[in-house]
């Protein structure tokens, strides 16, 4: 399991469809799920509103629809208890992925938006790289989170750390080898090339869980233009397409795709300009220098 944090300042999100939000709240702060399916997701939040704004207000916004007042403020001052349907991009991508979820106490403020998510590695990455994508966080920090809630807490799925267990076993991971892939197969009955890509797709799994950062949030670019069009579609099918904030964020998000195609891009090309010697030359110089760290 893993925790990640977004931060992103005040002055940048009034360029994207959150910026309206700060027309008409000091402070909305997210307490807990009641209700998280694709398509209706329900939150309770607490509010704390600008002089003569109401919650009616929210409305107003295509991604919030207001369905209870919880608890009302005696004064203008005081704090409101909202029930609150939210139909807005990246909360609807997580409650369809699963794996990850939202943490009580993210909050837009005076300062900015602090946007914590908590989940599976690999979920986690894609939340980030869309994250990224809708506005570049100003900061971000993430941590491992020692949660043992039992035997399928790993990145692996049961099916597949069986047969991870069963080619450590049999010695497949042993240096030099004591079986190969063609033994594995014959033993447990499947043809060579089922064994050979569910094995690659295990080992990937286990690096990613283990060496990813949240400081690289790529994406591919069949991965970015997937979630455009997903977007796309919901908003069709929501009715939110024809919205201005909605029309902003998504001109952000393929300004954002131009963008990192085009670093992506820069750095193949500058990669392959680069000779062995020199690479290893790099790796060397990076690992002796975190050695010393």
């Amino acid at each position: 399991m893993r925790e990640v944090t977004f931060f992103w300042k005040k002055e940048r999100l009034l360029n994207i469809d959150v910026g309206p939000m700060y027309e008409i709240v000091k402070q909305i702060v997210f307490l807990s799920y009641v209700k998280r399916v694709p398509k209706d997701i329900r939150c309770l939040f607490k509010v704390d509103f600008l002089e003569g704004k109401t919650p009616e207000l929210l409305n107003e916004l295509y991604y919030l629809e207001v369905l209870e007042v919880l608890h009302e403020p005696i004064d203008d001052s005081g704090t409101y208890i909202l029930l609150m349907r939210i139909d807005h991009s990246l909360p609807n991508l997580n409650a369809r992925t699963g794996g990850s979820t939202t943490m009580a106490g993210s909050k837009l403020d005076e300062e900015g938006m602090t946007y914590t998510i908590q989940g599976q590695s690999m979920k986690l990455r894609l939340l980030s790289g869309v994250a990224r994508l809708m506005l570049k966080p100003d900061r971000t920090s993430a941590r491992a989170l020692n949660i043992n809630i039992g035997d399928n807490s790993g990145p692996l799925k049961p099916k597949q750390m069986k047969l991870a267990k069963y080619a450590y076993d049999q010695g497949y991971y042993d240096i030099p080898k004591r079986v190969r892939i063609t033994d594995l197969s014959e033993g447990m009955g499947l043809a060579r090339a089922t064994v050979s890509e569910h094995l690659s797709r295990i080992e990937a799994i286990i690096m990613d869980d283990m060496f990813s950062s949240f400081d690289r949030q790529y994406l591919t670019p069949n991965e970015m233009k997937e979630i455009v069009v997903s977007i796309e579609n919901e908003a069709i099918d929501n009715n939110n397409i024809e919205s201005e904030s909605f029309q902003r964020l998504l001109s952000t998000i393929k300004e954002n795709i131009k963008a990192e195609e085009s670093s992506m891009k820069l750095k193949n090309e500058t990669f392959e300009e680069v000779s062995n010697s020199e690479i290893e030359k790099s790796m060397s110089s990076y690992f002796q220098k975190n050695s010393n760290s």
